[in-house]
């Protein structure tokens, strides 16, 4: 009896094992699979002729971050409207005038598609006019745009429901995790550059990671500043504010600090550099572990603690007179880094007027930040 009971619980934390890596990929198949059934549903509903373009549309707008929805909804949007546009002036021109239909649509085609080259965004325009005039439909002409316009509209309605409402609310531990992520990698590279077992080349190719992590962490506090209709709260998240800031700054100074020490600027010897090289990995350790339990969840005003900051950061000691003066100056800039972000994570609060930015910076300037 316990045996078989226990069975079924096995198999539960096997499938949650399993599923953890891949999380994000099965919430979009979720996502984009209802998608798809409520817009059929919803096109059947409304007694629409051609249900196909609202399933198809759903495919294409549901991605699998909320951003990116919005963006691809509303270029499908203004895309349907200027191509239905466009579409109803073509079936104009075929019915009032002597053109031949194969002229009209390339006619209509030609200013649609230079449109397309200077704004990529638009390219749905020219599908939309494509939808309307070359595949066949029953009925009065002028009636077909205005159907597959409804269809493809309530493809993008539906589109964006979902990715609001099923399976969301996920993008802060996202960043959460992804701090931790980051943080492990910073503590590896701090500990072999310390260890002397790095060059150059591998400090360069692990700050090009530590690049290319933050701004999927920048994207991750975008996504979770709109999910789960976030936008419209009063207050933000405090912690997820200014921690990619926060986070970067601390890779800077670790890469400085690795650089520094393969330059043989660690004059420390012995005890002096093993017990930095321990301090650094026990804090670093601390800080990742504690990003993880904030993953694990939702509560996004915590009361501060600052003992516990304090606590962990008691191992950390001003660079003395074995470092070089190189040295000094890098670890102070690292231990202060480290206290900002200690001490953000367990006051669960990294934003502050003087610090970190408030709002979550734009492409290009992520993309700055990020280097």
């Amino acid at each position: 009896m316990t045996s078989s009971s226990a069975a079924p619980a096995g198999w539960w934390a096997a499938f949650r094992r399993a599923q953890h890596p891949r999380g994000p990929e099965l919430r979009q198949a979720v996502r984009l699979l209802v998608s798809v059934l409520l817009s059929d549903l919803l096109a059947r509903a409304v007694h629409l002729h051609e249900p196909v373009w609202s399933v198809i549309t759903s495919v294409i707008v549901t991605q699998s971050r909320i951003t990116q929805t919005l963006t691809t909804g509303r270029d499908q949007v203004v895309g349907t409207l200027l191509g239905a546009g466009a579409g109803v002036f073509a079936i104009v021109l075929i019915l009032g005038t002597p053109l031949p239909p194969w002229l009209v649509f390339w006619l209509v085609l030609t200013p649609l598609a230079v449109l397309a080259a200077i704004r990529p965004a638009l390219r749905f325009a020219a599908v939309t006019l494509m939808i309307v005039l070359l595949f066949p439909a029953h009925g009065s002409p002028f009636l077909r745009p205005l159907d597959r316009i409804a269809s493809i509209m309530i493809g993008v309605i539906t589109s964006l429901a979902v990715s609001f409402l099923v399976l969301h609310d996920e993008a802060r531990r996202d960043v959460l995790r992804g701090a931790a992520r980051l943080v492990g990698d910073i503590a590896d590279l701090l500990d072999q550059a310390l260890r002397g077992t790095l060059d150059h080349d591998a400090i360069e190719s692990a700050d090009e990671a530590f690049r290319t992590h933050l701004q999927e962490i920048y994207g991750a506090v975008a996504e979770a500043q709109v999910e789960g209709l976030g936008f419209l709260r009063r207050r933000g998240d405090p912690l997820l504010d200014g921690l990619p800031a926060l986070l970067r700054r601390l890779r800077g100074s670790a890469v400085f600090t690795a650089r520094a020490a393969i330059m043989g600027e660690t004059l420390a010897t012995g005890g002096a550099l093993d017990a930095e090289r321990q301090a650094l990995a026990r804090v670093l350790a601390q800080l990742g572990r504690r990003c993880e339990r904030e993953a694990r969840t939702r509560r996004r005003h915590r009361p501060q603690n600052e003992d516990g900051a304090t606590a962990v950061l008691t191992v950390l000691h001003q660079p003395g007179p074995d470092w070089s003066p190189v040295m000094q100056f890098t670890l102070a800039m690292l231990h202060a880094d480290l206290d900002r972000a200690v001490r953000a994570l367990w006051s669960g609060c990294a934003a502050s007027s003087h610090d970190v930015p408030h709002e979550v910076p734009t492409k290009t300037e992520k993309e700055k930040e990020a280097t």
